[in-house]
């Protein structure tokens, strides 16, 4: 009965993490299919560029409530590795949404909503600063290179050097995100490299 249970929350994870929040918001407020325009990836920095600074930050604080939300009403009493379960189902929801062909976001956002439970739950020595140097470390990086997916890469490689030392149950769960949500930022790398990358303003 437990295993089924826990198949149940593996799939009501992946489902919630599965909404693709960008492509709801521009089709609600008549901006269109978001897939259409851009970058074509439905997160909150191509919905920021196209679509303004409301939707995108909509965009951003539902990803990242996804990724808190499924864990907050999915985790109950689990083990740890609960946790690393249920958040990689979330963000591969996000990642591989079943409404859009199973093509969806590149996970950061809903990734960082994880990392923001973790960081609640305060099962670990020090993994309550975790949020807060991932977050921290992505508003710097981007601040001064003014590349969102070089700020989202790093900070999240951060996040894993320092789940190694101080939350080590999740360090693989760290490892195998991080290593996903980098390949779902290739095309942004390879445009970094060319100059042709697009820089945020503030």
């Amino acid at each position: 009965m437990a295993k089924y249970l826990m198949l149940l929350e593996i799939i009501l994870a992946f489902l919630i993490g599965s909404i693709p929040t960008g492509y709801l918001l521009n089709k609600y407020f008549g901006h269109g299919d978001i897939r259409k325009v851009g970058s074509g990836n439905i997160g909150a920095t191509n919905v920021l560029r196209h679509s303004g600074k409301l939707l995108g930050l909509l965009t951003l604080l539902i990803d990242i409530g996804k990724g808190f939300l499924a864990l907050e009403l999915l985790y109950g009493s689990g083990g740890r590795w609960t946790i690393s379960i249920l958040g990689a189902s979330v963000v591969l929801g996000h990642i591989f949404s079943p409404w859009l062909k199973f093509k969806g976001g590149k996970g950061v956002a809903t990734m960082l909503g994880v990392i923001l439970f973790i960081s609640s739950v305060g099962y670990w020595k020090l993994s309550e600063n975790i949020f807060f140097i991932t977050t921290f470390s992505w508003l710097m990086i981007v601040f001064f290179t003014r590349y969102v997916a070089l700020g989202s890469v790093i900070s999240l490689t951060i996040a894993t050097i320092y789940s190694y030392f101080f939350i080590p149950s999740s360090f693989l769960f760290f490892v195998l995100m991080n290593l996903l949500i980098a390949y779902r930022h290739k095309d942004n790398f390879e445009r970094i490299k060319n100059k042709t990358e697009h820089k945020i303003t503030f």
